[in-house]
């Protein structure tokens, strides 16, 4: 499930984003352009805006010969070409193939949920409102407004992007907006693939200066992965506590054999056994027994994980399968557990046993 989020939260999340650390904007002139370039690491650079906005849809009403108007809240990312790049575009959308259009005709790409929440076709007659930063109370019109047409949808894993998202050309948001000082409120970044991520966000860092926030988007999303690795934690423990319950099929099975024996150790100690050698003999029975249930246990669980990953039986949501991940560390982890418990409970169990039987 953690490498599910991972890639969840790295599909449309950049590698590192990089705002201002005490305004909502910044200017373009601002950032040491050439510097960032000679970066080793860093597979694509894009400036962008975000900004609320409101979308608007006319849905027409064949019975009435009217029009019902739709609208809804949008998170507005007024972006360069190169964004596509970053968020891996190319690999996330339906329908036509994603353009920002011209400088002429400029074109957004929409979120697949957000398009269904105005019931609107990808064709259809749209129009984009966007606050005014500077106004009065008495102001008329509060926002922007500007025709908007679309080119493709967008259609990651991640619901909330696909609920909210609108990508826009930064050109055309600025001339909307009258933005002759070229603000900035991010500044995008993807890393190669085998970029240390941590190592790229100091070089990063170190060129913006203190006045920027420099995060990964692990950081961006941290509360989302802080819970994912203390859900893989409590589920450890919760598998570790079913073995300590199950544990007492051990301590049964080992009273068990002790008592159905128990009246041979008297010839077993005419024939030369010592009380050392008759516990040896019952933990390392009981060392037997929880060696076959692991042994069973791990090609029972791997057969199981094996048969999700070949036919994808499982799912968690409609097109999404169980996600099955192979880690050597928690195999180790887990075996070296059960391992450790059941040398433990051996050991308790014939030494409490012996304890009990003087006569021997």
């Amino acid at each position: 499930m953690e490498q599910l989020i991972d890639e969840i939260y790295s599909e449309f999340d950049p590698s590192i984003v990089v705002r201002s650390a005490k305004h909502k904007s910044f200017y373009e002139k601002e950032v040491k352009w050439k510097a960032l370039e000679k970066i080793q690491g860093i597979r694509a650079i894009s400036k962008g805006v975000e900004a609320l906005a409101v979308l608007e849809y006319n849905r027409p009403l064949r019975s009435e010969k009217s029009f019902r108007v739709r609208r809804t809240n949008a998170k507005l990312f007024a972006i360069e070409e190169s964004f596509l790049k970053v968020v891996s575009l190319d690999q996330n959308f339906k329908g036509p193939k994603p353009s920002l259009g011209t400088s002429i005709n400029p074109e957004g790409i929409i979120g697949v949920s957000l398009l269904q929440k105005l019931e609107a076709p990808l064709d259809g007659d749209f129009k984009l409102f966007l606050p005014k930063t500077t106004i009065s109370v008495r102001s008329k019109q509060p926002f922007y407004t500007k025709k908007l047409q679309l080119s493709s949808v967008l259609f990651y894993r991640n619901k909330e992007v696909n609920e909210q998202t609108l990508l826009w050309p930064l050109a055309a948001y600025r001339k909307l907006t009258g933005d002759t000082l070229n603000r900035l409120t991010n500044v995008y970044f993807s890393a190669k693939p085998s970029s240390d991520i941590e190592n790229l966000k100091a070089q990063i860092a170190g060129v913006f200066g203190p006045d920027y926030e420099v995060k990964t988007y692990k950081e961006k999303n941290e509360l989302i992965f802080k819970t994912s690795k203390s859900e893989k934690a409590i589920l450890t423990l919760i598998l570790i506590f079913v073995f300590v319950l199950a544990s007492f099929n051990l301590v049964s099975s080992l009273t068990m054999l002790f008592i159905e024996k128990k009246d041979n150790f008297l010839a077993f100690k005419s024939l030369g056994l010592t009380r050392k050698m008759l516990f040896n003999v019952f933990f390392f029975q009981g060392l037997l027994i929880c060696f076959f249930g692991i042994i069973i246990g791990i090609i029972a669980g791997y057969l199981i994980c094996f048969f999700q990953v070949s036919t994808e039986m499982l799912h968690i949501a409609p097109g999404q399968p169980y996600p099955i991940g192979f880690s050597l560390k928690d195999f180790l982890t887990i075996v070296a557990s059960v391992s450790t418990l059941s040398i433990l409970f051996s050991f308790i169990t014939v030494k409490l046993l012996l304890r009990g039987s003087e006569d021997i």
